[in-house]
């Protein structure tokens, strides 16, 4: 099954990020949190099931890694969208995995998220 989204990318690593795709698709950008989740890329069409998320790491000049492109650790599925559903939120967590959570209203960091990037910055 296809399904069209607006998609938002969520960053809670410690460094911005760029070229975020789902499946090929996207291609965003995203600084870290607090600063993320906020642009969206409208019209994406993706097919529901597994899904590959890819994003490539930047920083200031010498960052460690910086313009390396990550693989998302874990498989993050795409479930069954129900008609009133607008917006797929792609979640990136520290330790490289994804969470994609759908919904009907403008996205919002998770608590996951949120908690990863205070322990992050304490």
């Amino acid at each position: 099954m296809n399904v069209t989204l607006d998609v938002v990318f969520f960053n809670y690593l410690d460094r911005p990020i760029f070229d975020a795709f789902v499946d090929g698709k996207g291609g965003d950008s995203s600084y870290p949190y607090p600063e993320t989740g906020g642009s969206t890329i409208t019209g994406v069409t993706l097919s529901t099931g597994p899904k590959k998320v890819t994003w490539r790491l930047d920083g200031p000049a010498g960052t460690p890694r910086n313009g390396e492109t990550v693989t998302a650790k874990n498989t993050p599925v795409l479930p069954d969208v129900s008609g009133d559903a607008r917006y797929l939120a792609v979640h990136i967590y520290p330790d490289e995995t994804v969470e994609l959570v759908v919904t009907r209203h403008y996205p919002r960091a998770t608590e996951k998220g949120i908690n990863s990037a205070t322990k992050r910055d304490h």
